[in-house]
This record gives structure tokens, C-alpha cells and sequence, in this order.
């Protein structure tokens, strides 16, 4: 338990999200490099270091995370956080860009967060109540509109000075996934090997990066509508009946000849660009302000309807969950012996979702687009994906509990880099800000303040 403590105080000053809004000027970054925003409270003083108790101080890189490796050499990616030298250090059980909020697990009483919270719990789309869907959908829909959220800004230009500019909630998330995934900035020798730099997947580091973009926008969310019991639900596609539901105009919409029905039948996609996918593109950062069409998913009467036997199955699950190890291979891709990555949680199960719902082999057999789940840097425009990941990152908990004593196992030698950059144990996940590296993300739930509630379709 002191063990959990120690590492949870670590931890939870530092997950967050891309450019705060606070340290952006005239549409730039900060240009004296310093991102050490004051809480709303007065005389609060930069990272609320004036308060007593202090909650923090602007701290250099080197102060927050030692063991930081920055490579000049790189796209912005390499060098995260490109844009600052000063972050916030927040102090005990205080979180946040300015040391304004309390970590995840924790409230704030008389201004001091020591108070921790009972978990929050994650449940299967298939235990909620009609009125927590509906309550669920709506923060979701109310994200995508919300044009007046500011506490994080997206890099429009990687020009000199960069350009950044607002979003809503969700197609803020939508873009973090989108720059973590693609394509590389710079091409040493102009060498086309080198055009994929993916820093959220197909590496160790796939499960954590996705952990710490789900915290964050679950938190994104719980401040935008107020309630901090919000949570995401995990959609359990191994049982057919689920699949039906969800696939329903009750939950993400069923689809017709690949266009999406119901209430996301009007969401327009962002930086979902074919062109992108060329190298010729040399991985151009995309203008998030132009749209890129409709959403797009396989219909549910081709190959991803409920019946399908692609879908992975609970056996899959068991074998995924029980794998005795985590490793890496240093070829940019999962080797046959990663426990978490090839037999099981990100190429067998993760991969299948996307593919299933992306093209199920009837998009492009009919001449049609492919699915929005697809691309790898578009896919989180498609609200399914946030159940979908939910419960990969469920199944990633219950190998966690069965390995209790496990720590995170980046790429076997630095030989391996810079194709795998991101991946390793000290690495920063590109682009959060403040910032935590894969070590600190490879926690349980618990650390992280939720928890998983089983199915009850599991126990009949």
C-alpha cells in the first residue's frame, strides 16, 4: 500500500494533454518557453506556489522527469515538449497544468487534497441503466460541440513560431491520437522506411499511451458537465447480443452502406486524409480545422454484424489476460513472444475491432471507402472507438492484477530507436503535458483512481 502511495504521488502531477490554453499567446506557445500557468485563485503565484500549502512550482524538464531524452535531430515528436523548457511540478496529491486541480482518487476539502475517493467504475455498456446511457451519449455529443472549450489548444502549424489553435473537447482528442500516430516529420536520407513513427502503438507502449488518453479525457469530460463520477463505459464485443446493441441507433449508430445512422450520423472527421498516407506527404501535419467528411463504419449486415466470426472471443480475452510476460522486439512491430502485443491484446484483439468496424472486407469489396476505424490516425474521430479502447484497456487490468509484481518493458536496446521512440521506460507520451513517461503509466486502475465492474453477463 505505501508502495501504491509513493507511486500514485509521483504519478498523478503528471497527466494531462497537449498545449494549455493558458500558456498560449496570440494563437503561439509561450515564447520565453515557460508554461507555469497561476490557478484562478488570487495571488496564487505560477503553479499555485504562492498558496499554503504550496501546490507547486515551475520546475525545468530536468526537475520533473530526469531521466528525459530529447533529440534534436527529430520531428517535434522527438523533442516533447518541443514548445516549453518550464512546466508546472505540482506538489503532493495537487494535478494539473497549474497545480489547480487534485489527482485522479482525491478531492479537495478547505483547498487541500486529501480526501481519497471510493474508485470510479467503469461498467460494461451492457449493465447500464437507460438513463446513465443517455446521460453517457449526451456528455459525448456535448463535447464534439462544445466550440468554447480553451484549457487545451492543437498545434495547427509546425512553422516558426508554430501556429495553435482551438478545438472542441472531443475533436481535441480525436487530433492527440492523431498526432501520436502519424506519419514522421522528417525523413533521414530521405528514406521511406522511416516515414511511419508511430508513438501510441505497434510497441510496448501502446497500452499506457491509450490508458493516459482515456484518464485525460475522462477528466476533460468530468470538468465540461460537472460531475466527477463520470466514466467511460468498455463495450465487451465477445458476446454477440453486445455487438447487436452497440451497433444499434440506441448507442453509436448502425450504418448503411458504410454511413453511420443516429445521433453521429452528422460528426464530421478531422485530419482523415488518404494523402497523408504517402510518403511523398513526408507525415505533414494536418489542419484540424478542416473537416474531412462523415464518419464511416462497417454496416452491420456485411462482415462485422453481431454474428460474425471475426469478432475475438472470451477465450481470446482469458489467453490475452493470462500471457506470463511483456516484452518487445526491436523491429518496430510486436514480436511472436509479446505477451500484451501478438498473442493477444494490441494486434489480436485491438487490431480486430478496428479492422472489423473499418472495412469488415464489404467497404472495399463494394467500391466503397473504408470505415473511419481504419486509419490508424483517424480512428478516434469515431466515438465507438472510446468503448472499443475501454475494454482493451480493461483487459490490460487484468493482466495487471495477474502480474502484480510486473514492471513496464520497453524495446530491448536503444538499437531499436528512433523507430521506436516513445516506447521506452523513461520515454514521454507524446504530446501530453504535464508530462508522464511509461514507467509512471504502468500502474493499476486503483493508482489511477477507477476501477473495472465485470459484466453481468460473465456470472450467468
Amino acid at each position: 500500500m505505501l508502495f501504491l502511495l509513493a507511486v500514485s504521488l509521483l504519478l498523478y502531477q503528471q497527466v494531462a494533454g497537449q498545449i494549455p490554453g493558458l500558456c498560449v499567446t496570440n494563437g503561439q506557445p509561450n515564447s520565453n518557453r515557460i508554461c507555469c500557468p497561476s490557478p484562478n485563485i488570487p495571488n496564487a503565484g505560477a503553479c499555485g506556489s504562492n498558496l499554503s500549502p504550496s501546490r507547486g512550482s515551475c520546475s525545468p524538464l530536468s526537475a520533473i522527469l530526469p531521466n528525459l531524452v530529447i533529440n534534436a535531430a527529430g520531428d517535434t515528436r522527438e523533442n516533447w515538449p518541443y514548445y516549453f523548457d518550464y512546466l508546472c511540478k505540482c506538489n503532493g496529491n495537487y494535478w494539473g497544468y497549474d497545480c489547480s486541480q487534485c489527482a485522479f482518487g482525491y478531492t479537495m476539502v478547505g483547498g487541500i487534497c486529501t480526501r481519497q475517493q471510493v474508485p470510479r467504475k467503469r461498467k460494461s455498456t451492457a449493465d447500464l441503466t437507460i438513463a446513465e446511457r443517455k446521460r453517457y451519449l449526451n456528455a459525448i455529443s456535448q463535447s464534439k460541440l462544445n466550440s468554447g472549450y480553451t484549457r487545451y489548444m492543437a498545434i495547427r502549424k509546425e512553422s516558426n513560431p508554430p501556429e495553435v489553435v482551438q478545438l472542441s473537447l472531443y475533436n481535441l482528442f480525436a487530433w492527440l491520437h492523431y498526432y501520436a500516430g502519424k506519419d514522421n516529420d522528417l525523413l533521414r536520407n530521405n528514406d521511406c522506411k522511416e516515414k511511419v513513427r508511430d508513438y501510441g502503438h505497434e510497441a510496448s507502449g501502446f497500452l499506457t499511451w491509450h490508458r493516459i488518453l482515456l484518464l485525460w479525457f475522462e477528466r476533460e469530460i468530468q470538468i465540461m458537465i460537472n460531475d466527477d463520477s463520470f466514466s467511460l463505459p468498455y463495450w465487451d464485443w465477445t458476446k454477440p447480443e453486445n455487438r447487436k446493441s452497440v451497433l444499434s441507433n440506441d448507442w453509436y449508430g448502425s450504418s448503411v452502406n458504410g454511413n453511420i445512422q443516429g445521433r453521429f450520423a452528422a460528426w464530421q472527421t478531422i485530419c482523415w486524409n488518404k494523402a497523408d498516407l504517402t510518403c511523398d506527404r513526408k507525415g505533414i501535419l494536418c489542419d484540424p480545422t478542416i473537416t474531412t467528411g462523415l464518419l464511416r463504419r462497417c454496416p452491420v449486415d456485411a462482415a462485422c454484424n453481431e454474428n460474425s466470426r471475426l469478432w475475438p472471443t472470451q477465450r481470446d480475452v482469458d489467453v490475452a489476460a493470462s500471457a506470463a510476460t511483456q516484452r518487445d522486439s526491436v523491429n518496430n512491430s510486436c514480436g511472436s513472444d509479446n505477451a500484451l502485443c501478438n498473442k493477444g491484446i494490441e494486434r489480436k484483439l485491438h487490431n480486430a475491432g478496428h479492422i472489423i468496424l473499418g472495412m469488415g472486407g464489404f467497404l472495399n469489396m463494394n467500391g466503397l471507402d473504408p470505415g473511419t476505424m481504419s486509419s490508424v490516425p483517424a480512428s478516434a474521430n469515431d466515438p465507438i472507438f472510446l468503448s472499443h479502447h475501454t475494454m482493451i484497456d480493461f483487459i490490460f487490468e487484468q493482466w495487471l492484477t495477474k502480474n502484480p509484481t510486473a514492471s513496464y518493458v520497453g524495446p530491448e536496446t536503444r538499437a531499436s530507436y528512433p523507430t521506436l521512440k516513445g516506447h521506452g521506460p523513461t520515454d514521454v507520451l507524446v504530446p501530453f503535458i504535464p508530462l508522464v513517461n511509461n514507467n509512471q503509466a504502468f500502474q493499476k486502475a486503483r493508482v489511477f483512481g477507477y476501477q473495472y465492474v465485470p459484466c453481468r453477463q460473465w456470472w450467468s
